[in-house]
């Protein structure tokens, strides 16, 4: 099974981001634009797993969940790794609740080194993947800057860790979540 940790904003947040995103859509533009239902906080990538693997996920999910209580959190600009001049991956940022995600990344990161998995190859930086550009000739700079997520969609709730069963095809990715696992720490 390839695994990963992510939190899925709610689908009105997910529309508002695609919608930013289709204002960005150009005709031949090599960009492989992420489905609406497929845009999420990557907190962790784990790859392919076992059911064993896959067990130690879970638990190190639930652990790590209920270290936060749940804590809104806002969409914000648009953006690009490495920079918009040469971007290579194409997100939304987000302005409000980005310690409060880092700190779940750092608990479920803590978890899981508990559980015998080595650490992450980088640090998270809270982001909802958009689009991978195939050429990074363009510079997307005037682009990004012009689009914004509709702010009436931009706020949020995050209550909860996903373990996420991806499936590529020739059609893109295909995401299960699996496994759930709800901020649950009391007095917030």
């Amino acid at each position: 099974m390839r695994i990963f940790l992510a939190v899925f904003p709610p689908p009105e947040v997910q529309r508002a981001v695609h919608a930013a995103a289709e204002s960005l859509r150009r005709p031949g533009d090599g960009v492989s634009w992420v489905k609406r239902e497929n845009l999420h906080y990557t907190l962790r990538f784990l790859g392919e797993l076992g059911e064993d693997g896959a067990r130690r996920v879970r638990q190190s999910a639930d652990e790590a969940a209920a270290t936060d209580a749940p804590f809104e959190a806002a969409l914000g600009a648009l953006g690009a790794f490495p920079n918009a001049r040469r971007a290579r991956v194409l997100w939304a940022g987000m302005t409000e609740g980005a310690e409060r995600l880092t700190a779940v990344a750092r608990a479920l990161e803590a978890a899981l080194r508990r559980r015998g998995f080595d650490p992450a190859d980088h640090p998270l930086s809270p982001h909802l993947t958009i689009g991978r550009v195939r050429d990074p000739r363009d510079d997307w700079s005037e682009r990004l800057a012009a689009v914004r997520p509709d702010p009436s969609a931009a706020r949020f709730a995050v209550d909860r860790v996903c373990v996420v069963q991806s499936q590529l095809s020739p059609k893109g990715s295909n995401y299960n979540v699996i496994h759930e696992a709800r901020l649950a720490k009391a007095g917030g």
